[in-house]
């Protein structure tokens, strides 16, 4: 448990740095499409690298970093290449491709355990990049002003975020030494994976038209749906209830709520903000990698007889999500009234 909650940690830390750098790089300038080649030209690099030595924790560490880059890039994408009304249907579609690989990469998991797999899909995501992506210069989307204003009101907001995902984060780190705890195959650990990303190929797809016009009520549901289960789960532990394949479907679950939270949760933050988009995008996504470093870094230092006490801990985070987003959600009510 401590070098699977290192290891994942060390990758969020490298993650949370790349989101608000590449954020402010993207801001700063009109350059799109060598972007979109350095992605892949990177994870190539680090993946060779990882390969011909024997720091492959490192090199999980610097792909943490190169990979914050696909966030705030591709979202500027769609803001420059659609109109506002398709943005949010843009990246839903954009979530359910990457779902797509992810369901891929989990299969391939529980098949092949070989690094040179990776090395492979970054090659092809070089060639598509090259041959699809359009050669334009985007807009220059920086504002100081608005900048410092926005990251101050959004403040509350942040923080409930990154809390949430802090909480989510000893959620899925804690799900191996459940199935240990349960004894329960591992190979379940990549079927589990491959459910959960199906399932949320489902919930993209419905989430736009199921969140439309609620967006505030399904964001709290979540919040509260996911503080259920940590809580259920912490008490399963505790008393040593072994539900054994049961575990599978709190899991699913759990992930696939994802997709509804995060459109109804990106759609009240970023409805009306036009410029700075890459800057606070990253600052968000720097958040939520920051949040989850800590809760591999928790849930590391929680001893495999303990585990009960890592999911009462992510309970009272959702807890506390709740009652910032409330906080932020009521002082955002009454500026508008």
């Amino acid at each position: 448990m401590a070098l699977l909650g290192l290891s994942i940690t060390l990758n969020n830390i490298a993650n949370g740095l790349g989101s608000y750098f590449w954020g402010l790089v993207i801001d700063k300038n009109r350059e799109r499409y060598s972007y979109f080649i350095l992605l892949p030209i990177g994870g190539i690099l680090i993946s060779f690298l990882t390969l011909k030595t024997n720091f492959g924790m490192v090199g999980y560490t610097i792909l943490g970093f190169f990979s914050a880059l696909d966030g705030p890039l591709y979202s500027v994408l769609l803001l420059e290449q659609l109109e506002a009304e398709k943005t949010v249907l843009g990246n839903v579609r954009l979530s359910q491709l990457s779902l797509a690989g992810n369901i891929l990469g989990s299969v391939l998991g529980a098949i092949v355990a070989d690094f040179r797999v990776l090395l492979g899909f970054f090659i092809i995501a070089l060639i598509i990049n090259v041959i699809f992506v359009p050669k334009y210069k985007g807009d220059i989307r920086e504002d100081r002003n608005e900048k410092e204003v926005a990251i101050k009101d959004l403040t509350e907001a942040l923080l409930s975020f990154s809390i949430f995902n802090l909480s989510a984060e000893i959620f899925y780190v804690l799900y191996i030494p459940t199935l240990g705890l349960f004894k329960v195959p591992n190979y379940i650990y990549f079927l589990s994976y491959t459910g959960l990303y199906i399932l949320s190929e489902f919930a993209y797809d419905k989430s736009i038209k199921i969140v439309k016009g609620n967006e505030i009520y399904y964001s709290f549901i979540v919040i509260i749906l996911r503080g259920l289960t940590m809580i259920i789960l912490g008490v399963f532990t505790f008393l040593k209830i072994n539900v054994r394949f049961g575990i599978v479907l709190p899991f699913v679950l759990f992930g696939s709520l994802w997709p509804i939270y995060s459109t109804a949760f990106f759609s009240l933050m970023f409805k009306n903000l036009k410029k700075n988009r890459g800057t606070i995008l990253g600052i968000f996504n720097a958040g939520a990698s920051f949040a989850s470093a800590g809760g591999s870094a928790i849930t590391s230092l929680i001893s495999e007889q303990n585990i009960s006490q890592a999911y009462f801990m992510g309970f009272f985070g959702f807890s506390l999500a709740f009652f910032l987003w409330l906080d932020f959600l009521s002082k955002k009510a009454q500026i508008k009234t």
